[in-house]
């Protein structure tokens, strides 16, 4: 049996294996993580206005300046709720590790808007094609394929696992809902990967399940994220080298 169907079977008894523990999650990531993306959205969004304002005459009571205000703030939210979403996850512990799903948290009246401008946008293409020939595809094409593709933009779940055994070293942070998984071997990336809780409650519960198991594993709180880099198992990593 090579690697790869070792792999799968022992996701399928993952797949399989008795939910232990099971919770959800709500939110943008770490604890800061959501105040990271407002500042980026709000910077991103807000540039073309400053850039505007600072290469004209426009002043703050003109209609120029009122309607590039709206579009800013709509490229803050487009940003933020769009190319930035929070997460909704659904995890389940098992005895072999943690299986999961995960979707973007998009209004389904989003999904509706960007497939009306995809067929708006078709439409335009065609019209474009009839009034000014085929030469007119050479530059509306790729907006038209790309209408096209966004007729079927919908949310999709994603399916995601981490394998647990006695190898495993659990990180979670001390005051935040965040846990990190992983084992001192490269290449099993199967075995890494964080993990997210709502409440410092539901974490501590998920960490009891975790020491309720018949697995020898370590459990360890640290202050940072990227504190668990000063565990031993990547310092002896880094030995190995």
């Amino acid at each position: 049996m090579n690697a790869g169907e070792q792999k799968k079977r022992l996701r399928d008894q993952l797949y399989k294996a008795n939910t232990i523990y099971s919770w959800e999650y709500q939110g943008a990531g770490q604890k800061y993580t959501n105040l990271a993306y407002w500042i980026l959205s709000i910077f991103s969004g807000g540039i073309p206005l400053l850039f505007l304002w600072s290469v004209t005459d426009m002043t703050v009571d003109s209609p120029v300046f009122f309607g590039l205000f709206i579009l800013s703030m709509t490229l803050v939210f487009i940003g933020r709720y769009l190319f930035a979403p929070d997460k909704h996850r659904c995890y389940n512990l098992t005895p072999m590790g943690i299986h999961y799903t995960e979707q973007d948290m998009i209004p389904e009246m989003a999904y509706k808007i960007a497939r009306g401008f995809a067929w708006v946008g078709i439409v335009v293409c065609i019209i474009v094609a009839f009034m000014f020939g085929p030469l007119a595809f050479v530059g509306a094409g790729a907006f038209a394929l790309m209408s096209f593709g966004m007729t079927n933009f919908q949310s999709t779940i994603d399916k995601s696992y981490i394998f647990i055994d006695e190898r495993s070293v659990v990180f979670h942070i001390r005051n935040d809902g965040v846990v990190s998984f992983t084992i001192p071997e490269k290449g099993k990336f199967q075995y890494k990967g964080l993990v997210y809780t709502s409440t410092l409650e539901e974490k501590m519960e998920l960490l009891t399940n975790l020491q309720s198991l018949s697995i020898n594993m370590e459990i360890m709180e640290i202050k940072r994220l990227n504190d668990q880099y000063k565990h031993p198992i990547y310092q002896q990593d880094e030995i190995a080298e």
